[in-house]
């Protein structure tokens, strides 16, 4: 008997690599060959294994057109000198001013040194660097995107932040209906999860106590999303998760939570059997406090949905003995 065949099965299974939605940069020059530059020397850039996405274009007015109508730009590598003299820094003013950008990073390039200081136009325009072209070698290009697109990756966090605060807010005037406490659930978990992920895709998700254990698997239904999953509200949740993983949580205590392939789990079982299931995917890691926190919001909010059922049911009868 070979070595091969005795030990084939203690070989590591290969797990395959998550894709991450990538980066999307726009290349604004009239120089065909700082496109190619660019693309060849960016191409296995990767920041918290997301890749980036490379568009060109090759005028002010061309940039601005596509600025129009797609706004999932994180970073324009923005020529100086194209059509006109000043055709990049109009873009750039175009950007902040007309369109209301103020996500976007943006690092102007020009091929001219000493067309116009430097700290002039950085105090004029709302832009992240100003480079020379002849400057930018491959290290410090590299540098340059990084801190642009961190700096991007934490501006949307605070801005989704912000939206989730104003769902809190809006619904804190009721929090005794059902439509202001999911509205509330939704609001925290759209904080939470920009704060603590980095993650866009999150899912609360509830299933009756009479079906959460049954052989059938009743699929969770949507309560509360974010990214992929907001428009999902009210409809079922299957396909991305492992029902593996909820079966071996289920025998768990209540609450339960497992970093499972990158995607987390929080499972809490109420006294009535009702399940709430927290799912957020692709997440590289989670500290002690992120996993308490997620839990504490996964618990509470559980909670919450059962005693406003429980009001809410108590009303109804004591209508009807009237």
């Amino acid at each position: 008997m070979s070595d091969e065949f005795l030990f084939a099965e203690d070989e590591p299974e290969q797990n395959p690599e998550v894709e991450l939605e990538p980066y999307h940069i726009l290349i604004v020059d009239d120089d065909q060959e700082i496109h190619t530059i660019t693309r060849m020397a960016l191409g296995d850039f990767k920041l918290d294994g997301h890749p980036l996405d490379f568009t060109s274009a090759y005028s002010g007015a061309e940039a601005r057109e596509m600025l129009k109508y797609r706004h999932d730009f994180a970073l324009v590598l923005l020529d100086v000198v194209m059509e006109t003299d000043h055709a990049g820094l109009d873009t750039a003013q175009w950007i902040r001013e007309e369109q209301k950008n103020h996500l976007i990073r943006i690092v102007l390039r020009t091929g001219q040194p000493g067309q116009a200081p430097e700290e002039e136009i950085i105090a004029k325009y709302d832009i992240d660097d100003y480079k020379e072209k002849t400057e930018l070698t491959y290290r410090k290009l590299v540098t340059l995107i990084y801190s642009c697109l961190r700096a991007y990756r934490d501006l949307c966090s605070i801005e989704r932040n912000k939206l989730g605060l104003e769902k809190v807010i809006e619904a804190s005037a009721e929090v005794f209906s059902a439509r202001s406490l999911n509205q509330l659930c939704q609001g925290i978990l759209e904080q939470i999860v920009a704060l603590l992920t980095r993650s866009d895709d999150a899912a609360y998700c509830r299933v009756n106590g009479l079906t959460a254990t049954s052989s059938d698997h009743e699929p969770f239904e949507i309560i509360s999303g974010t990214g992929d999953y907001a428009a999902a509200i009210g409809h079922t949740i299957n396909k991305d998760v492992d029902q593996s993983v909820v079966n071996r949580m289920q025998a768990l205590p209540s609450s339960s939570a497992e970093l499972v392939g990158g995607h987390y789990y929080g499972l809490y079982t109420t006294n009535s059997g009702n399940q709430y299931l927290l799912f957020i995917r692709n997440i590289k890691e989670l500290s002690e406090l992120d996993t308490k926190l997620l839990r504490l919001f996964m618990n509470n909010t559980a909670i919450a949905i059962e005693n406003l059922s429980q009001i809410q049911a108590q009303s109804v009868d004591s209508s009807r003995g009237e």
